[in-house]
């Protein structure tokens, strides 16, 4: 399962100021702290046990908003997030290690919390498990966003009001 371009350009569209991180040429060292939103594509459910309780993921498309506030920024934990052997530290990592594909798009001096917002306000968008990659937040939902075909990109591409993320 690929991730098609109508929802990469969705997603970019929904972030301004976002700037896709091309893993394929290595990754980008221009990028300094902020966040970072990760574009997922499971081809196969995914059973995630999560603060004792047992969640699936359908296949499909996900959206994950991180951020990268430590040594090397955006550039070394997307780098981190592209490898497929590594040990498991974030809720993220159990979909990482067996995506089909994976997209990121960063957005320097960004917030994880405005990237969720801005997406999870889209029709399309919504939260599949409660507290997934934000266990220390005490504002969204989660940090996880399944994308949910046409409706996703059919809406999300309208701008959102405010011009940073």
């Amino acid at each position: 399962m690929t991730i098609e371009m109508p929802l990469l350009a969705a997603v970019q569209a929904a972030l301004p100021g976002s700037k896709p991180v091309d893993m394929a040429a290595g990754g980008s060292t221009v990028f300094g702290k902020g966040a970072y939103v990760l574009v997922i594509a499971l081809r196969e459910p995914v059973v995630l046990p999560l603060g004792g309780i047992v969640h699936q993921l359908s296949a499909g498309h996900y959206l994950y908003a991180g951020s990268a506030h430590g040594p090397g920024g955006i550039d070394a934990r997307v780098r981190r997030h592209f490898r497929r052997e590594k040990s498991l530290h974030w809720h993220v990592d159990r979909l990482t290690t067996v995506a089909a594909s994976i997209h990121a798009f960063a957005i320097e001096g960004g917030s994880e919390c405005e990237i969720v917002t801005r997406l999870s306000g889209r029709s399309g968008a919504r939260h599949p498990i409660p507290g997934f990659g934000s266990s220390d937040c005490r504002t969204c939902v989660s940090h996880l966003l399944r994308a949910t075909g046409e409706r996703m990109t059919s809406h999300i591409c309208e701008p959102a009001d405010g011009d940073h993320v």
